[in-house]
């Protein structure tokens, strides 16, 4: 029987005793999802399995096995605390109830043609919920054990409060909180306020917000999405439509997410773009003059990249550009801001960098290329950069972008290969 792969958890364990359907979602979970199956036909091979230290971040499970016909895999597997999703060949409202109630991920009907795209989906989203947080504010310690437990059902991450103030204390020390589900009505700063709070920090497409509250969905929901609230969600709910909405509104957030990225990201290097440089450069220079930190501009452009793209091809050129934003990442990316300007011509706003400094990283990134090499097919491409730099922060931006971009025609005239700086 095959072993689950080590390292953080891609795996996946599937427990199903046709041998047909098991092969079939393996191939399908390795082949266009890169997880790792690990398949088990009968419910004593899954706990062998399990009790060999197998780490899995899900499970796909059969309700109805060899030698556990009425749904004891699905006990077995939440014993360990790995979500499940359930596969049967039969569907009625007792089945449904039994299952919910076990808090399972979710159920899935074996002879639906969708059931496969189903059930992926089910896996590609339990895998991103380990990474997002989720802020439970409710005066109840019951309540809030009881969201939590379907929180962690799914592997979200869970920071629990007693109040709106509690809330607030806590999203300041744990600002990657993606997601608030507040009561209404709580001592010190009820749900309203909260909302209100948060929403002066952050918009509604950053942090989503679920109102809950006993009294009624009609004026308090109202209110709620008045004061910036993403969803309202009258209690008591079923535990399908907590996870239906929970799910939407963190969606909809990694969506307007992914339109952002593509609208500020150079599509090739996934640099950032001129748009988004001017954007966040004039507000990081602006935070520079008030706090009177040194900025360095510099421009860099790849010499004779038009031989490259004439010998190789633009296939070729297009990896020498990859290369050279990869190594502008790895060198400058954490702290400073780097763009794909266009073609062969890239920028880096430097922060908290000048004179002599800013000249030996520069310098040192200069050595970095000339001794690079990009391997393509049976080629070995070696390029050179020139670099412009521009230190201060006293001018606009579009100022300084313009006398480093002077001293890279500087460089260039001088023979390309080196780094010229203001005289």
């Amino acid at each position: 029987m095959e072993k689950p792969s080590r390292g953080p958890s891609r795996n996946i364990l599937i427990v199903e005793d046709s041998t047909s359907i098991s092969g079939f979602l393996c191939r399908q979970i390795e082949e266009t999802l890169r997880f790792h199956p690990v398949p088990a036909y009968t419910l004593a091979q899954a706990r062998e399995v399990l009790d060999e230290g197998g780490d899995f971040f899900v499970a796909v499970l059969d309700l109805n096995l060899p030698d556990a016909p009425n749904g004891e895999i699905v006990d077995l597997v939440l014993e360990r605390k790995i979500p499940a999703i359930i596969l049967t060949g039969t569907f009625d409202e007792d089945l449904r109830e039994t299952i919910l109630a076990k808090n399972v991920v979710d159920y899935v009907l074996k002879d639906n043609p969708r059931s496969l795209d189903h059930i992926k989906y089910l896996i590609q989203r339990i895998f991103r919920n380990q990474e997002i947080s989720v802020l439970l504010v409710d005066d109840s310690r019951f309540f809030r054990s009881y969201c939590r437990h379907l929180l962690e059902a799914q592997k979200f991450r869970v920071l629990e409060a007693e109040n709106g103030r509690e809330g607030l204390d806590l999203l300041d020390r744990h600002p990657e909180v993606r997601l608030i589900i507040t009561d209404y009505n709580m001592p010190e700063m009820d749900g309203f306020d909260l909302v209100a709070r948060v929403r002066e920090r952050f918009e509604k497409n950053e942090v989503g917000i679920i109102g809950l509250s006993a009294q009624g969905s009609g004026v308090v929901s109202a209110k709620f999405l008045k004061m910036g609230a993403n969803d309202f969600l009258p209690k008591p709910f079923a535990s399908e439509e907590f996870y239906a909405r929970v799910t939407q509104n963190i969606e909809l957030i990694e969506f307007i997410d992914e339109l952002r990225e593509i609208a500020i990201r150079d599509p090739l290097t996934r640099l950032y773009n001129r748009r988004y440089y001017f954007e966040a450069g004039g507000k990081l220079l602006q935070e520079a003059r008030e706090g009177n930190i040194p900025v360095t501009v510099a421009m860099l452009d790849i010499d004779r990249f038009k031989r490259v793209n004439d010998r190789y091809g633009h296939d070729a050129g297009d990896a020498v550009i990859v290369c050279l934003a990869d190594r502008l990442s790895q060198s400058f990316g954490k702290s400073h801001i780097v763009s794909r300007f266009g073609g062969e011509e890239f920028s880096v706003l430097a922060y908290g960098i000048h004179g002599q400094r800013a000249v030996r990283y520069f310098e040192d990134f200069r050595r970095l290329i000339e001794n690079s090499e990009v391997v393509y097919g049976e080629e070995v491409i070696r390029f050179t950069v020139s670099i412009g730099l521009f230190f201060g922060s006293d001018e606009p931006l579009p100022h300084m972008i313009r006398e480093a971009d002077r001293q890279l025609y500087r460089a260039k005239r001088g023979g390309r290969n080196r780094m010229m700086v203001e005289p």
